[in-house]
C-alpha cells in the first residue's frame, strides 16, 4: 500500500506585519517541516504559494507574489488589487515533491483606508 505524503501545515500562524511604507505589508508563516503522518520532510525542498480573496469561503483566489521557499511574502496593497476599507482573507499552501498541501487556515485582514494626513502646525495669529 502506498502512503499518501500531503505536507501538513502545522500550526500555520500568519502574522500581518506593518512595513514602513504606507501600503507595503508583508504577510508570514511558519515552515512546515513534517507529513501529514509525522513523518519528517527533511532536506526536500517546501514552496509556498500564498493567496487572498475577498470571499471567507476561500473561492476566488489571487495569488499573492510568485510561489518560493520564503515563509513570508511582502506585498503592496494597491498594485495586488486589495480593496481599501473592506476585509479581506489570506491563506496559503505548501508543496513538496509536486503534492500540495490542503489550504491553511484564513486569517482575515482589514485592508487599511487610505485618507489625507490631518493638518499639523495649528497657530493663533
Amino acid at each position: 500500500m502506498r502512503k499518501r505524503w500531503f505536507p501538513a501545515l502545522l500550526l500555520m500562524l500568519f502574522a500581518v506585519s506593518f512595513a514602513a511604507s504606507a501600503s507595503a505589508e508583508t504577510l508570514s508563516w511558519n515552515a512546515v517541516t513534517t507529513y501529514t503522518d509525522g513523518t519528517s520532510i527533511g532536506s526536500a525542498t517546501v514552496t509556498y504559494q500564498a493567496y487572498w480573496t475577498t470571499n471567507s469561503s476561500l473561492t476566488g483566489l489571487n495569488t499573492l507574489g510568485s510561489a518560493g521557499s520564503s515563509t513570508s511574502r511582502t506585498f503592496n496593497v494597491d498594485t495586488s488589487g486589495m480593496p481599501r476599507g473592506s476585509i479581506i482573507y489570506f491563506t496559503c499552501k505548501a508543496t513538496v515533491s509536486g503534492v500540495d498541501s490542503s489550504l491553511a487556515s484564513a486569517l482575515s485582514w482589514n485592508v487599511p483606508t487610505k485618507s489625507p494626513s490631518a493638518p499639523s502646525n495649528l497657530q493663533m495669529n
